[in-house]
Formats: structure tokens, C-alpha cells, sequence
């Protein structure tokens, strides 16, 4: 009886393991939306851990599917912050005002996502089934001036939603990542709007031509 009782266990672990999938998103994703030209800012960026590192997942049915997007997410708001101001330094640490003065920046932004959101579905089907996928993600952006005095911020979202018919061979995968792909290129297109439409950051722009 004790033996089959083990033997219970180990198949309920091995089958919770066996049923995550872990998933890396496209590390080079960028914006594609343009503007009509940079503002005139040096501004200094440094990304935390807690974004670089980021992860969202969903529990459909009893697959677990684990999407890793801190690359992403970081590679999409360096992109953007290029795009929209005229000079970028990454920072590698939480920057301080003799750091801030020494490199000459305007701003400091740092970034945190607020929230994440995901939803994965799959719809039976008579022959091939098909991966619902919904997700959500917004970020804010928080920009200091040289005392790391909050200057401003800006808000930027990004919304997926998609329904793939998942191939004979797949376990899902590309599939239910679609619509994370899809939150993710909107979410860099949204940043670049945000911020370049933000009336601060754009008037202290004019301010320093």
C-alpha cells in the first residue's frame, strides 16, 4: 500500500514537470512606429533586474506554459528610447547624481512593468485544435531630471490577441505565443508614442535646443 502510494506521487510530480513548457520570446523585438525627429535630450537609462528578468504564464487545461520576455521587454524599451531621443546612455547601476552630472544627462528613465496579464485557451477541434491565446502588458516609465527628482512619467500598453490552429507535430508553443508576440510589438509601439507625445518631455526638449 506504501509503495503504491509513492509510486502516486512520483507520477503526479512527473507529470506536473513534463506538462511546463518554458518559452523565450524574441530577443530583438523594436518599435516600428516613427516620429518626425528625436527630441533633443540626453537622457540615461537603466533597466532592474525585476524587468530584464521578467516572466508571464498561464495554466490552459493542465499545461503550463512559461513565456520569458525580460529580453524583450528590455530590448524593446532601449529601441524605443533611441528612437524617440537624441542621445541614450545605458546605466548599469541605479544612478546617482555624481554619476547623472558626470555623464551630462538631461533625464534618468527606469522602467517597471505595472502588470501582465495572460489567458490561454484551446479550442477542440474534429481533426486540429486551436490555441486562444490573450495577453496583456503595461509598463511604466519613470523619468528623473540631474537631482533624481521624478521629473515625470509615461504609461505605454500593449495588447495580443490571437487563435492559431496548432500544428500535428506541436505542443503549442509557437502557437500560444503568438499572441505575446503580438502584446509585445504593440506595447513598443506604444511606448514610442507615449513618450514622444508627453508634454514634458518634449518641452524640456525645446527648452535645451
Amino acid at each position: 500500500m506504501q509503495v503504491l502510494k509513492y509510486a502516486a506521487v512520483l507520477a503526479t510530480v512527473i507529470l506536473a514537470t513534463g506538462c511546463t513548457h518554458s518559452i523565450s520570446m524574441d530577443p530583438n523585438i523594436g518599435p516600428t512606429a516613427s516620429i518626425v525627429r528625436p527630441v533633443d535630450l540626453r537622457v540615461g537609462l537603466y533597466i532592474p533586474a525585476e524587468v530584464s528578468g521578467f516572466v508571464i504564464s498561464d495554466r490552459p487545461d493542465l499545461e503550463k506554459f512559461v513565456f520569458e520576455i525580460g529580453a524583450s521587454l528590455e530590448s524593446i524599451i532601449t529601441k524605443s528610447a533611441n528612437r524617440v531621443f537624441s542621445r541614450v546612455a545605458m546605466l548599469d547601476a541605479q544612478p546617482a547624481e555624481d554619476v547623472i552630472s558626470e555623464r551630462q544627462l538631461d533625464l534618468v528613465m527606469i522602467p517597471r512593468v505595472t502588470s501582465a496579464m495572460m489567458s490561454l485557451n484551446k479550442d477542440e477541434g474534429p481533426f486540429q485544435d486551436d490555441a486562444r491565446g490573450s495577453t496583456a502588458i503595461t509598463v511604466e516609465l519613470m523619468f528623473y531630471d540631474a537631482e533624481m527628482i521624478q521629473f515625470t512619467t509615461v504609461m505605454a500598453s500593449g495588447v495580443g490577441i490571437t487563435s492559431e490552429r496548432i500544428g500535428f507535430f506541436s505542443r503549442g508553443q509557437r502557437e500560444y505565443a503568438a499572441s505575446v508576440e503580438d502584446a509585445l510589438n504593440n506595447l513598443s509601439n506604444d511606448i514610442v508614442r507615449q513618450m514622444y507625445g508627453n508634454y514634458d518631455i518634449r518641452k524640456k526638449g525645446e527648452e535645451s535646443e
